[in-house]
């Protein structure tokens, strides 16, 4: 089941000299702290699983900010979703289940050039192989356009036997758009597209397949990007202000095994365990570098060499 989203505000006149809303809509600064915040706190108070080399406490950590950066790619969806929404322009679907059906399957694997497919539409409800849960679909009913996108992060490349199905499903689902939408209340869809939002631009894709962070305001034609870019600001932001709080007991816990070695060792050592730590980081910086020294005459040079 997807999630749909739209915008209730009346729309300013359009100057059809340029064919540009005189005034677009955004989300709200406060509306994407909010979020990243809560993606923060949701993140903070999962349960992590324990890794036994690095303890509790450092797996919990690491397993945190890992976290946070994973979630960064849904977070990025929903905002996106939100500023298509905003703009008055369109309706968004999030997380739409499109069929991928046999005959699209046929049409892509016989290798039909991208202009005979882009003329193609087939029905939605002919048998299907598989369903495939789409990032979004986003909607302009007065036009009669519509595309479908997956979204990526894009901060390091997806594996190719990962990116290939991608593509595949992106271009099977578009083939049946027109029909899958329209089962839906949009009765107009003519045009169609499909692709991949690259937000760092990393994730490999094809370029003519993607649409990265820089073009995506001139693919829509709404804002998006300053959205995603404020969104991405305040989860930095909130991750790092709760750093102090999830590496503290790191700090503590290494302290604490640190002091419990010191007693069973004590005495034992380069520096006195006593030592301020200042007083050991100047033991090692003051003293320069001794090498091995002469060596020591053989037991036959000792004796004069006498064999």
């Amino acid at each position: 089941m997807y999630q749909r989203f739209w915008h209730n505000a009346k729309k300013r006149d359009i100057d059809r000299s340029t064919s540009m809303e005189v005034e677009s809509h955004s989300v709200s600064k406060e509306a994407l702290a909010r979020s990243a915040r809560t993606l923060v706190a949701n993140a903070v108070a999962a349960a992590f699983n324990e890794d036994p080399v690095i303890g509790p406490d450092l797996s919990r950590a690491i397993s945190v900010v890992g976290s946070v950066v994973k979630r960064h790619g849904v977070l990025l969806q929903s905002t996106a979703a939100h500023a298509l929404a905003a703009s008055g322009r369109f309706e968004v679907l999030v997380d739409a289940e499109i069929p991928i059906v046999d005959a699209a399957n046929e049409l892509l694997l016989a290798r039909n050039s991208i202009d005979d497919l882009a003329r193609i539409s087939i029905r939605a409800d002919a048998a299907s192989e598989r369903i495939v849960t789409m990032d979004l679909t986003v909607i302009d009913e007065e036009v009669g356009w519509a595309g479908v996108y997956e979204m990526k992060r894009g901060n390091g490349p997806v594996d190719g036997r990962t990116r290939r199905p991608i593509e595949h499903d992106l271009k099977a689902a578009r083939l049946v758009l027109p029909s899958y939408l329209a089962k839906r209340g949009y009765k107009n869809i003519t045009r169609v597209t499909a692709g991949v939002i690259d937000y760092y631009g990393a994730a490999g894709f094809h370029k003519d397949f993607k649409i990265s962070r820089e073009e995506l305001d001139s693919h829509f034609q709404v804002p998006v990007r300053e959205s995603l870019d404020q969104v991405t600001s305040c989860l930095r932001e909130a991750l790092l202000s709760e750093l102090p709080n999830l590496f503290s007991t790191v700090i503590k816990a290494i302290n604490r095994e640190n002091s419990r070695k010191d007693a069973a060792t004590s005495g034992v050592g380069l520096v006195p365990a006593a030592a301020p730590p200042e007083d050991a980081m100047m033991h090692f910086i003051s003293n320069r570098p001794t090498g091995p020294g002469p060596r020591k005459p053989s037991a036959s040079v000792q004796m004069g060499g006498v064999a």
